[in-house]
C-alpha cells in the first residue's frame, strides 16, 4: 500500500530528498597513462549539485551529501497541477499534469575533467523519485 493511498489528513508525502554519493565503480579510463579526474553532477528538476574532483582514483570516493527540494505535488500520481477529463486518456497515461517529463527524477552524471576544451561524459543514471515512493523501497544497487 502506497502512503499516497491513504485518505488526505493521514498522507504523508516528502518534501525533500537527501543524496549523499557514496563512490562510482567501472568507470573508463581517460586522460593520459591512464589517469582520472571525475566529478558527478546531481540534479532533481532545475537544482544542480556538482561533488569535489576525485584524482587518480580506480575507484572514486566522494562521500558527499546534498539535499534538493521537491516540487509540491511531484510525488503524487499526475504530479498535481490540472485535472483532465475522463476519457481523454490523459487521466491515466501517467502524464505529469503541470511539470514537464523528467522533473521528478534524481539524475546522476559522472564527468571527466579536462584541463583544455569540453569535460567528457562518463555515464548517466537516473532514478525515477515518484516510482521509488509509491513502491516504498529504494534498491541499494542500481
Amino acid at each position: 500500500m502506497s502512503l499516497i493511498d491513504l485518505n488526505d489528513e493521514h498522507r504523508w508525502v516528502p518534501t525533500h530528498v537527501n543524496v549523499t554519493v557514496h563512490r562510482a565503480r567501472g568507470l573508463r579510463t581517460k586522460g593520459r597513462q591512464g589517469s582520472r579526474y571525475v566529478y558527478i553532477i546531481i540534479q532533481v528538476g532545475k537544482e544542480k549539485y556538482t561533488t569535489g574532483l576525485v584524482e587518480k582514483g580506480s575507484v572514486p570516493e566522494w562521500n558527499e551529501e546534498c539535499c534538493f527540494e521537491l516540487l509540491p505535488g511531484i510525488l503524487e500520481d499526475g504530479g498535481g497541477g490540472r485535472d483532465y477529463p475522463p476519457g481523454t486518456g490523459l487521466e491515466d497515461a501517467g502524464v505529469r499534469r503541470g511539470y514537464p517529463p523528467g522533473s521528478g527524477d534524481l539524475v546522476l552524471t559522472v564527468m571527466h575533467r579536462v584541463l583544455i576544451g569540453l569535460d567528457v561524459f562518463l555515464g548517466q543514471a537516473i532514478v525515477p523519485l515518484d516510482k521509488i515512493f509509491h513502491d516504498g523501497m529504494c534498491p541499494r544497487d542500481e
